[in-house]
């Protein structure tokens, strides 16, 4: 089985995002895996890509994790899985290619203004953690409302790292259970998953060290800037299709 090198090139870019700042990987896999594929494709192949990173970023960041401050995330993420998957199965594709590209736009915009959120409080991150959830069993896509809860908290950046991993893996694990039982893990997906396993986890690791060289800020705006011209571009296509 042959597999389109723009995958494999997409899947090794979201990955080495991932090494960078410790998310992003489906903000980046997402949009742009879902103009090449089918969507009911899309979304189990990155759920077992971000199950993979996850576990390898998990193990290097095991020392850096506030259990509690996770915990409190997964009781509300483990609510809101559920409701996304019946979101990927009644919302019509227009619908969805439009709000994933309009909240990929609001996170990236959001990123890149960088206001200052206030503290917030525990009660907050159940919140933070359902609404995770939710986009994770829709979209893959948990990350927008768990890093703007931690950037509330003011977490050291290797805590920071290490609580989303956790959150991530857990949130990942959920979801392959979730469609593995709605029979969604074929075996052809499975097959594609191990020939771009190779790229992620070189493009896991290279960011990961060379995060440590440069200012991962500025890298980030540019990542940001091409993610607002994705988001737009799939606005655009949930437009066309409607």
């Amino acid at each position: 089985m042959t597999v389109d090198p723009l995958i494999i090139i997409t899947v090794f870019v979201a990955a080495f995002v991932q090494g960078v700042s410790g998310f992003g990987f489906a903000l980046v896999a997402m949009p742009i895996l879902s103009g090449m594929m089918s969507l009911s494709v899309v979304v189990p192949l990155v759920a077992l890509s971000t199950l993979a990173n996850n576990t390898i970023m998990g193990l290097y960041y095991r020392q850096s994790c506030d259990r509690s401050a996770v915990m409190t995330l997964l009781i509300g993420a483990v609510l809101g899985v559920p409701l996304g998957f019946w979101v990927l199965q009644a919302v019509p594709v227009p619908w969805m290619l439009t709000s994933l590209g309009l909240m990929i736009v609001i996170y990236a915009l959001y990123a890149w203004l960088g206001p200052e959120l206030p503290e917030l409080g525990t009660k907050w991150s159940y919140g933070a953690g359902f609404v995770s959830g939710v986009l994770m069993g829709s979209y893959n896509l948990p990350g927008p409302p768990v890093v703007l809860y931690g950037n509330s908290q003011r977490w050291p950046q290797d805590q920071f790292k290490g609580n989303l991993t956790r959150f991530f893996w857990f949130n990942a694990a959920v979801a392959v259970v979730g469609h593995g039982i709605q029979h969604r893990l074929s075996g052809s997906l499975i097959n594609q998953f191990l020939i771009t396993l190779p790229g992620l986890v070189v493009g896991l690791f290279a960011g990961i060290l060379l995060a440590k060289l440069f200012n991962p800020v500025i890298f980030r705006r540019v990542v940001l800037g091409v993610l607002m011209i994705v988001g737009v571009r799939l606005m655009v296509l949930g437009i066309l299709h409607y």
